[in-house]
């Protein structure tokens, strides 16, 4: 496509933040023919919603084309954001998971990323809709591109600290996860889908709008424009059984193991008879007992890599 009007939004305090690839992007987009004054810049701060309120701030001076370089938080707000506008938007990795970008984008150098988007066509994405009430009644609504997860496995990357995810990158999660796989405690979630309802006993659920190239075998065919959830349970109750995941997962047979349940639905509802954290694209919400997500289809436009 050939914007006439760009927004990059882009998070100076991301993971992997690099003020070299902003300028970097900068020289490219001129080299192509975009000119200065037709790309503005805008850079998130620590307040809530920050991304969230720039993208709007976009779309009221008419830009075409939004850039989020920025983590998984970033992308979720400004997606959001974006909802029904039909302007699409691009993502270059400048997080610490990541997730999404490196589903769809890999790790392209500022130079690829930029040819990438000025050649793609917009397609549509779903987004999943998460919608509970915290401990204090207070109610939260946001959405996920790429996953959910409850269950201590889940919590060891969502409470991972900032501080260490800037300091050490992937390794961190790499560590809180082991630590946890080693430490399993099963939970009792009662499940609601389109299609009936049913009781687990797991030591993590995860839902599923895409799955990163990394973790493809969780949920194998795992589609973000097929309307369509993907909830995958581990069904351990120690850290023998999640192993025993875990290794299938390794093997790419998780269905081998018995301690894997896959099913996929257009909504769900999750009651847990203990309060949860849920883990929205790697971040911590907060503590509830009862959640609700909601598929909505082909809701935002997207320039993903070929």
């Amino acid at each position: 496509m050939k914007p006439k009007q760009v927004a990059v939004i882009h998070n100076p305090n991301g993971g992997s933040a690099n003020k070299s690839n902003l300028t970097e992007m900068w020289h490219q987009f001129q080299a192509q023919g975009i000119k200065s004054e037709n790309i503005t810049w805008y850079a998130t701060t620590a307040e809530p919603g920050s991304a969230g309120k720039l993208a709007g701030v976009a779309v009221d001076r008419e830009s075409d084309l939004v850039i989020v370089c920025g983590g998984d938080g970033t992308v979720c707000q400004v997606a959001e954001r974006l909802i029904g506008t039909g302007i699409p938007m691009a993502v270059f990795p400048m997080g610490t998971g990541n997730l999404f970008a490196r589903t769809y984008y890999s790790e392209p150098t500022p130079k690829q990323f930029v040819e990438m988007v000025l050649a793609g066509q917009p397609q549509p994405v779903d987004v999943i809709r998460t919608q509970y009430s915290d401990a204090t009644g207070k109610p939260h609504d946001t959405i996920f591109l790429v996953g959910f997860g409850l269950g201590k496995v889940s919590d060891a990357i969502s409470t991972a600290s900032p501080v260490y995810k800037r300091i050490f990158g992937r390794l961190c999660y790499v560590f809180k996860v082991s630590l946890a796989c080693l430490f399993p405690t099963a939970q009792r979630f009662h499940l609601t889908s389109a299609t009936g309802e049913t009781a687990e006993n797991a030591a993590a659920m995860f839902v599923m709008n895409v799955t990163p190239t990394a973790m493809a075998t969780l949920s194998r065919g795992c589609n973000s424009a097929d309307g369509l959830m993907d909830v995958v349970v581990f069904r351990a109750d120690n850290a023998f059984q999640l192993i025993n995941v875990a290794a299938c997962l390794a093997f790419n047979r998780p269905e081998s193991s018995k301690h894997y349940h896959r099913f996929r639905t257009s909504e769900l509802t999750i009651r847990c008879e203990e309060e949860v954290l849920p883990n929205i694209d790697g971040d911590a919400g907060a503590p509830t007992k009862e959640i609700k997500l909601t598929v909505e289809p082909r809701a935002v436009m997207m320039i993903l890599s070929s």
